[in-house]
C-alpha cells in the first residue's frame, strides 16, 4: 500500500480533525451507558466527525477550499468546546473539552502554516 506524502503538519491536522469527534463519541459511551442516556448524545460528535472527515478528504485531495473550510471548522468546534469547558460539571468532561479546545486551535495555527499552503497551493505559496 502507497502511503500518503504529505508534510508532518498536513497529517497531525488530519488526525485532529478526525481523532478529536471520536475521541468525544468514546467519551459519551459512559452516559449512553452508565445512565441510560439517548443516542441523541451523538449528534454533535458526529457532525464534527462528518465535518472534520470532509475537510481531511480536500486536504488530501489537495483542494484549496479544504483550508479555509477547515479554519471555519475548526473556529466552530473550538468554540463550542470553549462553552462546553465552562458548563461542564463532571471533570472528565472539562478536561476533554480543554483538550479538545486546544487541539482544535492547534489544527488552526496548523491550517495556517507554510507547510500546509505548499502542499495545496504548491510552488504558489
Amino acid at each position: 500500500m502507497k502511503s500518503w506524502q504529505a508534510p508532518v503538519e498536513v497529517k497531525v491536522t488530519a488526525a485532529l480533525l478526525v481523532g478529536l469527534p471520536l475521541a468525544w463519541a468514546l467519551l459519551d459511551l459512559i452516559p449512553v451507558l452508565g445512565a441510560g442516556s439517548g443516542l441523541e448524545i451523538y449528534r454533535m460528535p458526529a457532525l464534527a466527525l462528518i465535518l472534520g472527515g470532509v475537510v481531511t478528504t480536500g486536504l488530501a485531495l489537495k483542494m484549496g477550499s479544504a483550508r479555509i473550510g477547515g479554519l471555519v471548522v475548526t473556529v466552530v468546534f473550538a468554540l463550542l468546546h470553549a462553552f462546553l469547558l465552562l458548563g461542564a460539571e463532571l471533570w472528565w468532561n472539562k478536561l476533554f473539552s480543554g483538550l479538545s479546545f486546544a487541539g482544535y486551535g492547534y489544527a488552526f495555527v496548523l491550517l495556517n502554516s507554510m507547510p500546509l499552503k505548499r502542499h495545496i497551493l504548491g510552488v504558489r505559496a
